[in-house]
């Protein structure tokens, strides 16, 4: 038992740390960084270039993270093949319930509904990244129809912001 928590302990903060630095690194570039850049920097052109690849960098760590985040998942959750058990054992022999016995199984559910919706929004954070990595930024480089690549940038930047959000939400129990 000590070393299943122990190793659960050490997926915890990896986990922890990568979602921290996700979310947290979308956030700060998205809408503290770049605003700030459009004030403070002039020629406004020269204030896009950095902010594209500032952009650019977030979009990599955005496509990286939720590589990390899975796998972390993966070993936290109780139902997966080699996943730690998470529940305290301690009562194992003792006579319990029947209610004791359904409120595990609804608990097993919950984990493992969550653990898909977990992995959902991190395949979808995946796609959002590489979107904008090999399709918006290059449109927005060019040039071309600026304006309307702009919003498909900032609309998907603000999906991928809130898919970040939705997944650190949701797995606060892997992590915990």
């Amino acid at each position: 038992m000590m070393k299943t928590q122990k190793s659960k302990n050490g997926w915890s903060s990896l986990g922890f740390l990568v979602g921290a630095l996700w979310w947290g690194s979308l956030t700060t570039i998205g809408f503290v960084v770049v605003p700030l850049l459009f004030v403070w920097v002039s020629p406004k052109a020269l204030a896009g270039l950095v902010a594209g690849r500032l952009f650019e960098g977030v979009s990599w760590l955005s496509l990286l993270a939720p590589v990390l985040l899975g796998l972390a998942s993966q070993a936290l959750n109780p139902l997966s093949p080699g996943g730690p058990e998470v529940r305290d054992w301690a009562h194992r022999g003792t006579d319990k319930g029947a209610e004791d016995e359904d409120d595990e199984r609804e608990n097993e559910g919950y984990v493992s509904r969550q653990w898909h919706q977990t992995l959902w929004g991190l395949f979808l954070s995946e796609v959002l990244a590489a979107w904008m990595l090999a399709v918006v930024i290059p449109h927005i480089t060019s040039g071309a129809e600026r304006a309307i690549w702009h919003s498909v940038g900032s609309a998907t930047y603000a999906l991928m912001w809130v898919l970040a959000t939705a997944v650190m939400l949701k797995s606060r129990r892997f992590w915990s």
